[in-house]
């Protein structure tokens, strides 16, 4: 494993500056409870999910009971006198010059929508701050095919694998390939990620993905999609958002969503967790989750979802 990965994940854990994670400081443990029972509600209204850490609950080293709350809630707000690194709510407090602070004044129904505003532009920013990584899917039977797709040369000798890597590797903060099978030398040094047991398919690479680097991004692409280009990437990207695990988009006429070319919020790991304990081994159904987009892809981009499977339609 890359040592500087190894750093990024130990120093993710240590430190929650960049996850949607605060910390009520000031005020009486009654008055940081309640407050946080009202912001709760008035996430709720708005689709978000949150969890309310408090120090009688949370498990020495602190620092996982957070990060395990983190993936899988919009927002964690941690208690007072909880060991870790995170924004700060400051009960009664005035200084809001710190970008890692908000202060509650007190107040009723529309202080707290005011106050519900800030928290979510917040929570807005984290999201699109999240390192983005990809994941290239290799190594199915291509029966159909008769060869491996991901060597399958195009224009100027270029392997489609190559080709997909060259598109994402200046759109993303990191790139892995998961499958069996030979890769080309120019990528050969890529990150190769094992299958997961009782996995197959499509679910068992995002699963493997979201396991090895828990806190990113992802993006997923399979390699018999050799048409991506950067500006469908960026579409795909564009609207990440708080709430949002995900944008599987869809093909203008089709019902069904697109899942091999795809984003995956780190929280979207649970709904495929869930799914392999449900025998459900399809990724395409998590497309049809409630907390995942499937936005219409423009008619000028649908080509970057083309996938070719047999020698005729190459």
């Amino acid at each position: 494993m890359n040592p500087c990965t190894t750093d990024y994940k130990v120093n993710r854990i240590s430190n929650f500056l960049n996850l949607p994670v605060f910390q009520i400081s000031g005020g009486i443990e009654e008055e940081r409870r309640a407050f946080a029972q009202r912001l709760q509600v008035a996430l709720q209204r708005r689709s978000l999910c949150s969890a309310f850490v408090k120090r009688e609950e949370c498990q020495d080293p602190h620092q996982y009971t957070v990060l395990s709350q983190a993936k899988l809630h919009d927002l964690v707000i941690v208690d007072a006198g909880i060991d870790i690194q995170a924004q700060q709510i400051r009960i009664g407090g005035q200084d809001t010059s710190r970008q890692d602070s908000l202060a509650w004044t007190g107040g009723g129904d529309l202080a707290m929508q005011e106050f519900t505003d800030r928290m979510v532009d917040k929570m807005d920013e984290y999201v699109r701050q999240t390192p983005v990584w990809a994941c290239i899917l290799i190594g199915g039977k291509s029966s159909r095919m008769g060869r491996p797709k991901h060597l399958i040369e195009g224009q100027n000798n270029i392997t489609w694998l190559e080709r997909t890597t060259d598109i994402l590797r200046p759109l993303v903060d990191g790139l892995v390939v998961s499958g069996a099978g030979v890769l080309p030398e120019k990528v050969a040094d890529i990150t190769r990620l094992a299958d997961i047991p009782g996995v197959v398919g499509p679910l068992t690479g995002i699963i493997a993905a979201s396991r090895w680097q828990p806190t990113v991004t992802w993006v997923l692409v399979a390699c018999d999609m050799p048409y991506i280009t950067t500006e469908a990437i960026q579409w795909l990207l564009a609207e990440r958002r708080c709430g949002c695990w995900g944008r599987v988009p869809r093909l203008e006429g089709r019902k069904h969503c697109e899942p091999l070319f795809a984003w995956y919020d780190f929280r979207a790991a649970q709904i495929f967790e869930e799914q392999v304990c449900a025998g459900n081994l399809r990724i395409g159904a998590a497309a049809y989750h409630s907390k995942i987009d499937n936005p219409q892809i423009p008619e000028w981009l649908q080509y970057g979802w083309q996938n070719i499977n047999t020698p005729d339609q190459l």
